[in-house]
């Protein structure tokens, strides 16, 4: 069993305690009345004893009664725990995933990951469900072969006969069904990257015939998933069909054996009847064997592709002991080079802004300048060189109190579905007065005004429902927002202006000069206007050189 698997049970024992103690209980009451029957067949009905029958029948319905309480117990305690489990594991792989940065998840797809975080989940999820059933599995065997032994030896032997048949039976099958299974969760990641390409990516290609590629690529990964699931269905029904298909067959001959045996006066008609319910009991038990072992496969290539994500490491990682941003300071990056699989992407390279300064960096397409924004922000680390914020190198504050002081706009920036609002506030706790305010300095209010709910309009995923020109003020307005809540950092702005008009973007230019006068900005861009407005401008190597603006 993998460490998930064992940590999934000891932060539920509780609950599968119970369950379990429930599923034994029950399944002991389920055995006793078949003992019951056999009583009230051979001393009431077969005596002609009246007294006799009614006393059985009613010790069979006070064990019906228990039954019904340790079933509700077994199924209370085991959904709870299933429960549990999936929401603290969900719980654990975002908030891992939420703290691994864009190399740490180099190799993953989104759908990949999506298809970790909810059916890989759900595998364990049901997994921990049915671990009450061992119990109730081992309960039916310690009550049935006794049972049975106390009625014929014959029965018994036939009894014991079909253990090796299921142990072959269940030593055959789990290995391949694990790796049939393992194929398939990778085929359903598969999947769900060409289903993520599909609806993110689809507008974009359509215009230059890519929409026939991204559907052949969605048919070809679903043709796979449909071929592997077939798979998978021909192991676990001969598994399934093999398992049940032992014991009910000792029913046969148990019933043959049996039937004999009454009618020599070997055993009685009720012990009869009490083996054939037990045998019948004991089918069950086995059936509910192969499910749980079927579980078990599942949840162990479900916690491998769990434990695989969980094992990451972010590249970007919290000091052991964080110094506190400084609330003002100047932003330096001192011979930095960044690298990116083994090419040299940026460097080494010198740059600086201070205190209220309006830096803009240009060059040429492919020089570094979104690499730069990203090592000035900590979003990436220099392979060389240092990053500093007020002259502590930003290895050493806290991210938070990083993120508060250095807020950035990438080139492409990012709307999350919910309501503008949502989206402008992220989880804080600005009033609507502080929304329209970001929103006019960015000149983004009066579209936003213009929704049909306004702030209160629901976005589509990654604000699909809105121009570019208004996803980038939107974002940048988000910043503004923030950058208001602590004066005296620095706006990372990559771009921010390339899809607005010479308008916009003027005003924008505008609010940016009224800024806090602490307040730095760094803006990555080839805008004419915005190099006009620049206190100065650093061309990254290509161009001509760091000059005044």
């Amino acid at each position: 069993m993998s460490a998930l698997l064992r940590s999934c049970v000891r932060d539920q024992w509780r609950n599968l305690s119970a369950a379990t103690g429930g599923g034994v209980v029950r399944q002991a009451t389920l055995l006793a009345i078949p003992w019951c029957v056999q009583h009230a067949l051979d001393d009431g009905v077969v005596a002609e004893d009246p007294g006799a029958t009614t006393r059985w029948a009613l010790a069979a319905a006070g064990l019906a009664t228990v039954h019904f309480v340790a079933v509700a117990l077994w199924q209370w305690q085991a959904r709870m725990a299933e429960a549990r489990t999936g929401a603290a594991l969900r719980d654990r792989l975002t908030a891992h995933l939420a703290r691994l940065d864009r190399a740490a998840l180099a190799g993953y797809g989104h759908g990949d990951l999506a298809t970790r975080a909810t059916r890989d989940i759900d595998q364990i999820r049901m997994w921990v469900y049915g671990l009450p059933g061992w119990a109730v599995i081992t309960t039916t065997f310690v009550i049935v072969l006794p049972s049975v032994a106390a009625l014929d030896t014959a029965l018994l032997v036939v009894t014991l006969l079909i253990v090796p048949l299921l142990a072959a039976v269940n030593m055959t099958f789990p290995g391949p069904y694990e790796r049939a299974g393992d194929r398939l969760s990778r085929a359903h990641a598969d999947r769900a990257d060409a289903v993520e390409d599909l609806l993110s990516s689809g507008a974009a290609v359509r215009g230059i015939g890519g929409g026939p590629v991204l559907l052949d690529r969605h048919h070809a990964h679903s043709a796979e998933v449909e071929r592997l699931t077939g798979d998978v269905a021909r192991i676990q029904s001969a598994w399934a069909a093999l398992g049940p298909a032992v014991p009910r067959l000792a029913i046969a001959a148990g019933v043959g054996l049996g039937g004999f045996a009454a009618l020599d006066g070997r055993i009685t008609v009720g012990g009869l009847v009490a083996f054939t319910v037990w045998m019948g009991t004991f089918t069950i038990a086995v059936t509910v064997l192969v499910d749980r072992l079927v579980d078990r496969g599942n949840a162990a290539v479900a916690a491998r592709r769990v434990e695989e994500i969980l094992a990451l490491r972010p590249s970007v990682t919290e000091p052991a002991d964080p110094v506190p941003a400084a609330p003002r300071g100047t932003l330096t990056a001192s011979a930095v080079t960044a690298r990116h699989h083994d090419r040299e992407a940026l460097g080494p390279f010198d740059v600086s802004a201070e205190p209220g300064e309006f830096v803009v960096v240009t060059g040429p397409t492919g020089s570094g300048k979104s690499t730069l924004l990203r090592l000035l922000a900590r979003l990436d680390d220099p392979a060389s060189g240092t990053v500093a914020w007020d002259g502590t190198d930003l290895r050493r504050l806290g991210l938070d109190g990083l993120r508060a002081a250095l807020v950035v706009v990438p080139q492409r920036p990012v709307l999350l579905s919910g309501t503008v609002a949502d989206n402008l506030r992220l989880g804080g706790n600005a009033d609507q007065a502080a929304l329209e305010r970001a929103c006019r300095d960015a000149c983004v209010h009066d579209d936003v005004m213009a929704l049909p709910g306004g702030y209160d309009t629901e976005l589509g995923e990654g604000g699909s429902s809105l121009s570019g020109g208004q996803v980038q003020r939107l974002a940048l307005a988000r910043a503004f927002l923030r950058a208001g809540e602590r004066p005296g950092g620095v706006l990372l702005l990559d771009d921010v202006t390339s899809a607005l008009d010479t308008g916009t973007e003027q005003r924008i230019l505008d609010r940016l000069a009224r800024r806090d006068p602490g307040t730095s900005v760094v803006f990555v861009t080839h805008r004419t206007a915005v190099l006009k407005a620049a206190d100065r401008v650093i061309d990254l190597p290509g161009t001509e050189g760091e000059r005044s603006g």
